[in-house]
Order: structure tokens, then C-alpha cells, then sequence
């Protein structure tokens, strides 16, 4: 009796270890590269270490108070707190390093800083970017 309980006992743990597995699997296969914005959207990438960083509460004010130049600019946030983000894979580029990164359309960082002070620059540094002068000889800014 003991043999078939401690038996099952051992199917079931085993069961449970590979449906967390393929839970675990699944949440990954549905990760996606930030290299799906490539062409399409310029993105400002933050790594945290907790939601109440000063340089993240600053960003989302930011971004709120900016809505119509993040859109004007193709401009996407993307939040990674510990490296980690739920819907998207971790960048190499971020590897262990907190603040803020611009990736242009072309996939590549434009820009890095860890200070607050680099928010009130972004568009600046946009509106230099060649692609954004054509952008903005088409369609001018209605922010």
C-alpha cells in the first residue's frame, strides 16, 4: 500500500515540475525582440531596479506630460525592471546596467544615460537624426 501511494505521490510531483516547465516555456516562446519596432518605431528603453526609482517615476511623468511628442516622434516606452520585462526579451546591450537608452529605427542605441536631465534632451537629439528631418519636412509636428 505504502509502495502505491508514494507511487503516485511521485507522478503527481512530476506532473506539477513539467506543467510549471512548460508554463515557464510558454511565457518565454511568447516573448517577443524589441527588433519588431525596426523601421517603424524609435524606443526608449529604461532598466530599473524598482518601480519606485526616482528616474522611472521621472520618465512616466514625462511621457504623460509629452504624449503627442512621443507620438509625433514614433517614440515607444519600454520598461525592463532587473533586466526583466514580461512581454519582451532583455537587449545585450542592457546587461546588468541601469538608466536610459534611445534605440533609433535602425535597431542601434543612440543615446545612454543614467540621469533625469537626459529627458528634457530626447527630442533634441531626435530632431537631429536624419530620418526625423525628413519626417518633419513631410509631416509637420501638430504638438
Amino acid at each position: 500500500m505504502v509502495s502505491k501511494v508514494s507511487f503516485i505521490f511521485f507522478v503527481l510531483l512530476a506532473i506539477t515540475a513539467c506543467q510549471q516547465q512548460m508554463e515557464e516555456s510558454v511565457q518565454i516562446m511568447q516573448k517577443s525582440s524589441i527588433n519588431q519596432y525596426n523601421w517603424n518605431s524609435r524606443l526608449l528603453l529604461i532598466n530599473i531596479d524598482n518601480t519606485e526609482n526616482e528616474l522611472y517615476r521621472s520618465l512616466l511623468t514625462f511621457q504623460i506630460e509629452n504624449f503627442c511628442e512621443f507620438e509625433d516622434r514614433k517614440l515607444i516606452g519600454i520598461k525592463f525592471e532587473n533586466g526583466i520585462n514580461n512581454a519582451y526579451f532583455t537587449p545585450d546591450f542592457i546587461s546588468n546596467q541601469y538608466g536610459m537608452w534611445l534605440v533609433g529605427y535602425d535597431g542601434t542605441v543612440k543615446e545612454f544615460s543614467e540621469d533625469q536631465s537626459f529627458l528634457y534632451q530626447i527630442f533634441d537629439i531626435i530632431d537631429e537624426m536624419p530620418m526625423r528631418q525628413i519626417e518633419m519636412q513631410n509631416n509637420p509636428s501638430t504638438c
